[in-house]
């Protein structure tokens, strides 16, 4: 209706200005051919972001960067261009690691943490690192099972270096008082509805599952 107000108020006065005259309606018919043409173009605008593009179109940001799809859902792809990007631009070292797996899950690098194992005091490995205290709920919104994640760790990291663990941790914990009428709903045991209640953790377990394109 934008375009079609446009062109209505240039028309000059030697034209009938009534929308339901036959300049008016031949109006309706161009503006409206217009409206879908700028609209066609805003989607394409806004497809150039990778959080905002969907199907074939994330196929074709992917195959800019050499990333394919497999049977990836568009979350999931979203994730592993981002994490393309972010391991093309990765040097190696803990802050570019941290920096790059923090954007594949699109969160901020203070929501985990990366631990070398060279120090370890039982299980010392020179070339090893550990992905500790990541939220579950930032996984989940990824749409990413643990192993998943842990595959594109794997990717990120330099080269020899192996990824033993990634730990994912959850909001359930016991409370420290037996009497208290202060209760956290996201901390303890949840009720037959499983409405409220604390969330578990997990960890890396290359059980058999869906292998990505990574």
């Amino acid at each position: 209706m934008g375009v079609f107000l446009n062109m209505f108020r240039r028309l000059t006065d030697a034209y009938t200005k009534n929308p339901n005259s036959n300049v008016g309606k031949l109006l309706v018919i161009l503006s409206g051919e217009l409206d879908e043409l700028n609209r066609t173009l805003e989607k394409i605008e806004q497809w150039r972001d990778v959080n905002q593009a969907e199907g074939t179109t994330l196929d074709l940001i992917g195959q800019g960067i050499g990333q394919a799809r497999g049977q990836a859902t568009d979350e999931v792809m979203r994730i592993l261009i981002r994490a393309r990007v972010a391991q093309n631009l990765s040097n190696g070292t803990f802050n570019s690691v941290l920096n790059a797996l923090s954007k594949s899950l699109n969160t901020t690098p203070d929501n985990f943490e990366i631990i070398p194992l060279y120090n370890h005091p039982i299980d010392a490995e020179p070339a090893a690192l550990s992905v500790t205290g990541l939220p579950l709920n930032v996984l989940n919104a990824s749409g990413l099972t643990v192993r998943q994640f842990g595959q594109i760790a794997q990717k990120v990291v330099g080269a020899g270096v192996r990824v033993t663990v990634v730990q994912v941790v959850g909001t359930f914990s016991f409370s420290s008082q037996t009497n208290t009428s202060e209760t956290d709903v996201n901390a303890g045991f949840a009720p037959l509805d499983q409405s409220t209640g604390g969330t578990l953790g997990d960890a890396y377990d290359p059980e058999n599952e869906i292998d990505l394109p990574i």
